[in-house]
């Protein structure tokens, strides 16, 4: 068992399943069908038919990110357990979900500076954040630290940003 968690935002586009599977945690956005609000919860709540029947006969939607206090409320359980946290946000150049998290790190910092808490940016959507999600799970099951994901993702960004394939 590792000393520390993965964890990703709900827009990764992976199933429920699947992430229970990897043993990579979630926090869900929200979204708003026909003005009520609901958790991006990977269809649970209001299943995928439902939701895209909805769109298709005119719903009105929209999705609201994750604030800072969502994510100290999210990230405190693992923190408590003793395990550290390395966190793939949905890009930043489509949401600030990276800063809110990115600040909620900052205060949980303070009452955990025994904890590392990771907040990385995946600069990534979609079905690309999902692999990327699935890469670093591979990586943690073959044994790789917390410290050495964070600095092999934060490598693998920079050579994504620049046009080059990453190399592992």
């Amino acid at each position: 068992m590792s000393d520390y968690i993965l964890s990703c935002c709900s827009t990764v586009d992976l199933t429920a399943d699947h992430l229970a599977a990897r043993d990579l945690h979630y926090i869900c956005f929200h979204y708003f069908l026909d003005g009520k609000e609901y958790p991006d919860d990977l269809g649970q709540t209001v299943p995928f038919d439902k939701f895209y029947q909805a769109m298709t006969d005119g719903a009105m939607t929209k999705t609201s990110q994750i604030n800072i206090s969502e994510y100290v409320d999210y990230f405190t359980p693992f923190l408590e357990e003793g395990k550290d946290i390395l966190h793939l946000s949905l890009s930043s150049g489509i949401s600030g979900t990276f800063t809110s998290a990115a600040g909620a790190a900052d205060i949980l910092r303070e009452r955990y500076p025994e904890r590392k808490i990771y907040i990385l940016d995946s600069l990534a959507a979609s079905s690309g954040y999902g692999l990327l999600m699935d890469k670093l799970a591979d990586l943690r099951d073959e044994g790789m630290d917390i410290d050495s994901l964070y600095a092999w993702q934060r490598k693998t960004a920079c050579v994504c940003i620049i046009g080059f394939s990453p190399q592992t």
